[in-house]
């Protein structure tokens, strides 16, 4: 059982130097997910080569299909496209947003003159002539 345990460390080691091949890496992973690498010993092994999977899928170069042969005008074009986007992103969120603006104004007519507001002011100053009463010796 010792010796097994050591075998794993050992392959793992390899692993970390770039030493393995893809047959042992796969059987390093198996052995990772088995319920005989549940000891804490190898819960720092299983932690990095985790993150280094999930650094592998996230690279730019095998999610987005770019190969470092590609050539300067092709990434233009692809951080020209990310711009675009952004671009068009914050020009929908302008408008949304004076949208809403433009929504939450009110016109009232006062005394013959037509005045816009925000609604909540409106509706404050309404509120608060209908509630405080008044003052009678004033007039």
């Amino acid at each position: 059982m010792k010796s097994e345990e050591s075998y794993w460390e050992q392959l793992a080691e390899r692993y970390f130097q770039a030493e393995t091949s893809e047959a042992e890496e796969q059987q390093l992973r198996r052995f990772l997910c088995s319920s005989q690498a549940q000891d804490s010993r190898f819960d720092e092994i299983r932690a990095t080569m985790s993150l280094l999977y999930v650094c592998r899928k996230a690279s730019p170069d095998s999610s987005r299909g770019v190969n470092k042969t590609s050539s300067p005008w092709e990434r233009a074009g692809e951080r020209l496209r990310i711009i675009a986007v952004a671009a068009c992103l914050c020009v929908a969120m302008f408008l949304g947003w004076r949208q809403y603006q433009q929504h939450n104004i009110s016109s009232v007519r006062i005394a013959g003159e037509d005045v816009e507001a925000d609604a909540s002011l409106l509706m404050q100053q309404q509120m608060a002539e209908m509630f405080n009463p008044i003052d009678q010796s004033n007039r």
